[in-house]
């Protein structure tokens, strides 16, 4: 196959791989711009789902405690939440997507491709090299204003992380002075228990004493017990002694009258 020429407008062809490059550009542009579309369109349609829920909730709020709805997106993530409480409804709208909101470029090798192997057919521009490295090094100077700007970044991170660490010893103080006054009421508890332990102690002792008492009052309960066996004794022996009376008198009658009738039978 013949290699292409260049028209003599374009002899090096340089006009033509720019146009390419260009249209390459373009199609990239149209792409990213068509996925930004289609995630508006997304959030839009989550916004919508949003303000419906809302207004069904809101009509109906005794029947609704709470309501969480999620929506998410082309790419797998959350688009949106909703939180409703009764007589209070709070909508938040959160939005994601894959590059976190920014539009990246894109490299994309099928559009720069040599088509011809033999040829200069690909659509990349030209460059010298005076102007590659005239680039490279204007390049290489932002990213040194970079590593600037990233040292001060790093500094004021230190200084943040220095104050968080005046914060928390601050904090740490607090904290000890609480821990002293969680002493001080610690040690009253303390003493309120040592008293708690002397009423004990007391109350012991008036028990103890109470114990006496019921020890004395049964041991003359005892003694009185004795009291009256003996008691009953001596009634009892009283009256089988008046009964021995009772029956000696009898005796002694009976003794006397039989005598006075054996006298008068020899009177007679």
């Amino acid at each position: 196959m013949p290699p292409k020429k260049n028209p003599i407008t374009d002899p090096t062809g340089e006009k033509a791989s720019a146009k390419t490059a260009q249209e390459a550009d373009k199609r990239t542009r149209q792409r990213l711009k068509s996925k930004g579309d289609n995630q508006a369109t997304t959030l839009q349609k989550a916004a919508q789902k949003i303000a419906d829920t809302t207004k069904n909730v809101e009509a109906s709020p005794k029947n609704v405690t709470t309501v969480i709805g999620t929506v998410t997106n082309s790419f797998g993530n959350v688009v949106e939440s909703i939180l409703i409480a009764p007589s209070k409804t709070a909508t938040t709208i959160k939005s994601h997507d894959a590059y976190g909101g920014l539009s990246l470029p894109t490299f994309e090798p099928q559009s720069f491709l040599a088509g011809d192997l033999f040829v200069d057919s690909s659509t990349l521009p030209r460059t010298s090299k005076l102007e590659a490295d005239a680039i490279v090094e204007s390049i290489e100077e932002k990213r040194q204003t970079l590593r600037v700007v990233g040292a001060n970044l790093d500094l004021n991170t230190d200084v943040l992380k220095t104050g968080v660490k005046s914060e928390k010893m601050t904090q740490a103080a607090i904290d000890y002075g609480i821990a002293k006054v969680n002493t001080d009421t610690k040690l009253t508890q303390f003493e309120t228990a040592e008293v708690q332990y002397e009423i004990g102690l007391t109350k012991l002792d008036q028990t103890r004493e109470k114990l006496v008492h019921e020890q004395v009052t049964l041991e003359g309960l005892r003694n009185e017990t004795d009291q009256r066996k003996r008691f009953w004794q001596e009634k009892y022996a009283l009256g089988e002694s008046r009964i021995k009376q009772v029956q000696l008198a009898k005796y002694q009658l009976d003794a006397k009258i039989g005598a006075i009738e054996v006298e008068g039978e020899t009177a007679e």
